[in-house]
């Protein structure tokens, strides 16, 4: 069956543990994965000058692959925010707004044609926020999403909660959505001395991670989470 390779990173802003930011350290660290989809978050948008200076774009191209990006927030002329890269063709684009107490939380949503042996595929790459309640809003909202998708569906990002949490089960209970990395539990987080995972690649039952490992790098002060996935069965013909 065909396999599709996804990898979900809070980068950081391209800032490694070393304290420098380094936006190509990020696609050094990825490209030997050759994914399908990627999706990231903590990504900027600055105004000054230079190919580095808008990270998605910049950080898309040397992987070679297509993207979207989602920008939450505003810091005076720079953006901060969600992006996804992708190999497949674009079937459609959305944007949304989460619940936020502090600071503004998002998913940016994307629709993939002709992706793992899918004739459709949607990918949801968010952040949610710190505190808990804000949290379960934001799993609520997100759900609500999930559900609409016509298709197949992951939901890939920093979840900033450890996997017996709230917000989590209750997103899974409302989508049916899986855990890719509910048998490895592997550590996402902090870089230097991993002890929780709050980085997730959520699965439709329709689709199998056959493969979920962490790649070494300290390239943020996250880990990237990286599964392979297969289709369990194939899809109805309902499904476009």
């Amino acid at each position: 069956m065909p396999i599709m390779r996804v990898i979900t990173y809070n980068t950081h802003g391209g800032i490694g543990s070393d304290g420098k930011r380094r936006v190509k350290r990020i696609a050094e660290t990825l490209t030997p994965f050759a994914a399908d989809v990627l999706c990231f978050q903590e990504q900027y948008q600055f105004p000054y000058p230079s190919e580095k200076s808008d990270q998605p774009k910049f950080t898309a191209s040397l992987l070679h692959r297509k993207h979207l990006f989602q920008r939450n927030l505003n810091y005076l002329l720079a953006g901060y925010g969600n992006s996804i890269a992708f190999k497949a063709s674009l079937a459609s684009q959305a944007r949304h707004s989460l619940p936020s107490l502090k600071e503004q939380r998002g998913a940016l949503e994307i629709k993939l044609r002709d992706v793992g042996g899918l004739r459709s595929l949607t990918v949801f790459c968010t952040h949610w926020g710190l505190g808990a309640g804000e949290r379960k809003h934001q799993a609520v909202a997100l759900a609500e999403l999930v559900n609409a998708a016509k298709s197949p569906v992951l939901v890939c990002g920093d979840l900033n909660e450890a996997s017996d949490g709230e917000a989590i089960r209750l997103l899974m209970a409302k989508t049916g959505l899986l855990d890719a990395g509910s048998e490895s539990d592997l550590k996402t987080f902090p870089v230097h001395d991993p002890n929780v995972r709050i980085d997730y690649l959520l699965h439709s039952p329709i689709l199998r991670a056959v493969r979920v490992q962490i790649i070494q790098s300290a390239a943020s002060d996250h880990l990237p989470l990286m599964a392979d996935f297969e289709l369990v069965r194939k899809e109805l013909s309902s499904i476009r």
